[in-house]
């Protein structure tokens, strides 16, 4: 049986899928059809249950959420709503500080991947120089790197 607290956020679930489902003018049928699940698994989440967490990634895209949007309402959070660039692109708002993270990330992989002779230190540098590189053109706000 889930804990009080786990009951608690599975409700909070509930009510966002289903005030999304409403926003959308779509029945209940139409989002287990559209995320391609039996109506008594959608009719589970209305009804703050668990399910697996697949069936929440489909359930998000069936309601144009963000990849686990599900996951952020389960831990207190807000889904995000996902922007349809053509049929073919999704892309959701990231913050400024997922971009950073994103970024530093991917410096770190990229220096990993291409060099064999770069230190620790040195990755950091070329890391917080990017930061600062982005910062300096406006697309990351000012901080400390």
């Amino acid at each position: 049986m889930p804990s009080p607290a786990d009951e608690t956020a599975l409700q909070t679930l509930a009510d966002a899928v289903r005030q999304r489902r409403v926003q959308l003018d779509l029945k209940k049928i139409d989002v287990a059809n559209d995320a391609e699940i039996a109506i008594n698994t959608y009719m589970k989440i209305e009804n703050g249950q668990s399910v697996r967490d697949v069936t929440y990634g489909k359930i998000e895209s069936a309601l144009g959420w963000a990849p686990g949007s599900c996951q952020e309402v389960l831990c207190g959070g807000q889904p995000t709503i996902a922007e349809r660039l053509t049929d073919e692109a999704v892309v959701s708002p990231l913050t400024s500080a997922q971009l950073e993270a994103d970024v530093e990330q991917a410096v770190v992989n990229a220096a990993i991947a291409v060099t064999d002779n770069l230190s620790a230190s040195e990755i950091r540098k070329l890391k917080h120089a990017v930061i600062e590189e982005l910062r300096q053109a406006g697309h990351l706000p000012k901080g400390n790197s």
